[in-house]
C-alpha cells in the first residue's frame, strides 16, 4: 500500500515538473534564454552526430551547398518575416487623431470607473498596481454586499454568502499572485484563467434570481462587482495587446540582430570548404560545424520562442466576455 502511495506521489511529481517546465518555455521564462536552451540543444546534438560519424561533413559533402544556398536563403526569408511582423506592429501604434482619441476615452472611461468604485482619488498607472486596486476593492464590495443582506431569507442568504465567497476568493487569489509582478507578460497571466467569466455568470444569475428581493444597499454593490469583473475581463484584453505589441518589437529587432550574425556565419562556414579539403583542422571540424550551425538557427530559434508565447496568450484569451471557448476551460479546468 505504502509502494503505491510513494508511486503515485512520484508522478505527481514528475507532472508538475513537467507542467512548470512547460509553463516556463511557452509563457514564463525570459525568451531569449528559452531561445538560448533550444540553440545550445541544437549545439549539442549535431555535434555528437559528426562526433560519431551519423552526418558526413568532411571535403565533398553537402554540408558545403547547404550553407552556401540553402542556409542563406532560410535566414534571409526569416529576417523578412520579422521585418514584416515590425510594420506589423508600426501599424497597430499608429491612427488618426479621432481613433487616438477614442482609444484614450475608452482608457479613461475604464479607470473612472475603477476609480469611483475604488473611492480613490486616482488610480495607479502600473499595471500591476492597477489590478491590485481592482483586486482589493472586488473584495472590499463583495463584503459590503455580504453586510448587506440579512438572514430573513434563508434561501436568499445562502446563495449571496455563497457568492460573496467565491468573489472575494478570487480578488483575493490575484492580489497574491500580482504581489512582486513588474514585466505585463506576468501580470497578464495573473488573469489568463476563466473565473472572471464564470464570476460574470454568477453575477448575471444571482441579480435575476434575488435581483428583486435586495436592498438598495446590495443592489448598488452587486453592480459594483459587476462593473469591476468587466474592468478585469477590459484590462486583461489590454494588456494581452501591451505584451503582444512589445514581444513582437523585441522579436523583429533580435531576428534582425541575430539574422545578419547569421548570414554572416553562413558565408563564412560555405568558404571554409575547399573542393577536396577544408581550412580548419579536421579533428575542429565538428565543433566548428556544430556551432556554424548554433549560430544560423539562432533567429528561428528567438522567432518560435517568441511565438510560443504569442500563440499561449492569444489562445487563453480569446473571449472577452463570459463566453469561454471548450479548449480554454480545459486548460484551465
Amino acid at each position: 500500500m505504502s509502494e503505491s502511495v510513494t508511486t503515485a506521489s512520484s508522478v505527481r511529481n514528475i507532472d508538475g515538473v513537467t507542467e512548470r517546465v512547460m509553463h516556463w518555455l511557452v509563457l514564463g521564462g525570459n525568451r531569449i534564454a528559452v531561445a538560448g536552451i533550444f540553440v545550445a540543444t541544437i549545439v549539442a546534438v549535431f555535434f555528437l552526430l559528426t562526433r560519431f560519424g551519423v552526418l558526413a561533413i568532411g571535403p565533398g559533402s553537402a554540408a558545403a551547398s547547404a550553407f552556401a544556398s540553402g542556409l542563406i536563403a532560410g535566414t534571409v526569408t526569416l529576417v523578412t518575416i520579422a521585418l514584416s511582423i515590425n510594420q506589423l506592429v508600426l501599424s497597430r501604434v499608429f491612427g488618426s487623431p479621432n481613433e487616438l482619441s477614442d482609444q484614450l476615452s475608452g482608457t479613461r472611461d475604464l479607470r473612472r470607473t475603477v476609480r469611483d468604485h475604488a473611492g480613490e482619488p486616482a488610480v495607479p498607472n502600473d499595471p500591476a498596481e492597477f489590478l491590485d486596486l481592482v483586486a482589493e476593492t472586488l473584495i472590499e464590495r463583495a463584503n459590503r454586499l455580504g453586510s448587506a443582506v440579512d438572514d430573513a431569507d434563508g434561501d436568499r442568504s445562502h446563495a449571496v454568502t455563497d457568492y460573496v465567497e467565491g468573489i472575494a476568493a478570487y480578488g483575493e487569489s490575484i492580489a497574491e499572485r500580482i504581489e512582486s509582478q513588474t514585466a505585463i507578460v506576468n501580470v497578464l497571466e495573473v488573469v489568463l484563467g476563466t473565473e472572471y467569466a464564470q464570476n460574470m455568470t454568477a453575477t448575471e444569475h444571482l441579480r435575476n434570481e434575488y435581483g428583486d428581493r435586495l436592498s438598495d444597499d446590495a443592489s448598488a454593490e452587486l453592480d459594483a462587482i459587476d462593473d469591476l469583473l468587466g474592468a478585469i475581463a477590459i484590462t486583461r484584453q489590454f494588456f494581452k495587446t501591451l505584451s503582444l505589441q512589445q514581444d513582437f518589437a523585441r522579436l523583429s529587432r533580435v531576428v534582425a540582430y541575430s539574422g545578419l550574425v547569421a548570414l554572416v556565419a553562413s558565408i563564412a562556414m560555405a568558404l571554409v570548404y575547399r573542393p577536396d579539403s577544408v581550412t580548419v583542422p579536421a579533428q575542429s571540424l565538428p565543433l566548428v560545424f556544430s556551432l556554424g550551425i548554433g549560430v544560423v538557427v539562432t533567429p528561428l530559434a528567438v522567432f518560435i520562442a517568441y511565438v510560443f508565447r504569442a500563440a499561449t496568450i492569444a489562445r487563453q484569451t480569446v473571449s472577452v466576455g463570459p463566453f469561454v471557448p471548450p479548449e480554454e476551460r480545459s486548460e484551465n479546468g
